[in-house]
């Protein structure tokens, strides 16, 4: 009687152990050995980082990866991932204002043929301390009177601004008004002449050291066909200084325009040809041109 007595003692006792302290994780192809799951520091506040640890045996034959397979962390924003002696070390950033619960992860292994274990973690709780704590009742909403000054009005800081902006507004167009009154008295601006009285001057310029004879009268000959080219461009509206000669003919319709191209024509197989011409001819082409450019001035003049 009392040997039965003893063994049920003993059963009894078997089944209160397991039941009381839990067993290593042994189902399907979950591997004999459990994962230990820490934070390190077990509480922290948002914006820190933080380290979980994953303690655990490889189990005989089966080795870890340089970069372990861990399921269960796709919700947490992880910085890095370590492989350490007996376990995996994990830097996470800490972005919740609520207490971190993880949940149990699983660490995947292989042997050397490619068969896989997998190892279960315990859930963890990383408590989340926020940074300005606020008492209960602290934290109801209270009248916005509190919290914005009311005295002057906001219509009052509205057209206080505004005269602020239209003074401002006004001092800048004042200088730079001065600024311009100050750079014309100091660079008084020069009349433009007329074509007529432009192309008057330039010849007699042109004229004033004397008139070339021969081969000496190129550069004279490209100087004329630029005033006189010029100037048809300012009374007929287009420009000429930018057009051959064929490309003109093509554009005047008036008859003192069209003698002008002949003269242009000449002067041309001087520029490009190196056409021979005497003083005498030289002479010629600028009486020609004088007489065109005041066939053609305004009348009034």
């Amino acid at each position: 009687m009392k040997r039965n007595f003893f063994l049920i003692i003993i059963i009894i006792s078997l089944f209160i152990s397991n039941c009381l302290i839990p067993g290593k994780i042994i189902a399907g192809n979950y591997a004999d050995y459990a994962v230990r799951a820490e934070f390190i520091p077990k509480k922290a506040t948002p914006g820190d980082i933080i380290t979980l640890r994953l303690s655990f045996e490889i189990p005989a034959g089966f080795k870890l990866p340089d970069n372990p397979e861990v399921t269960g962390l796709k919700d947490f924003d992880i910085l890095k991932k370590t492989n350490i002696a007996n376990g995996i070390k994990i830097d996470m950033f800490v972005d919740s204002m609520e207490d971190i619960n993880l949940p149990g992860l699983e660490i995947y292994v292989y042997d050397q043929d490619g068969k896989q274990k997998t190892l279960k973690s315990n859930p963890a709780v990383l408590a989340v301390e926020p940074l300005i704590k606020v008492k209960p009742a602290e934290n109801l909403l209270r009248p916005i009177k509190g919290l914005i000054s009311t005295k002057y009005g906001i219509k009052r800081i509205l057209l206080l601004v505004l005269a602020v902006i239209l003074i401002i507004l006004v001092i800048i167009a004042v200088y730079v008004i001065f600024k311009y009154r100050q750079r014309r008295k100091l660079c008084p601006e020069v009349p433009v002449l007329p074509p007529y009285l432009k192309a008057l001057n330039r010849i007699d310029e042109l004229v004033a050291p004397g008139i070339p004879d021969g081969r000496e009268g190129k550069a004279f000959c490209f100087i004329l066909s630029e005033i006189l080219r010029e100037y048809m461009g300012g009374i007929r509206n287009f420009n000429a200084l930018e057009m051959t000669t064929h490309e003109i003919a093509g554009i005047v319709k008036d008859k003192s325009d069209i003698q002008l191209l002949n003269l242009l024509k000449r002067i041309d197989l001087v520029k490009f040809a190196d056409a021979f011409i005497s003083k005498t001819a030289f002479e010629e082409q600028v009486s020609l041109s004088l007489e065109y450019i005041n066939r053609t001035k305004p009348k009034e003049v």
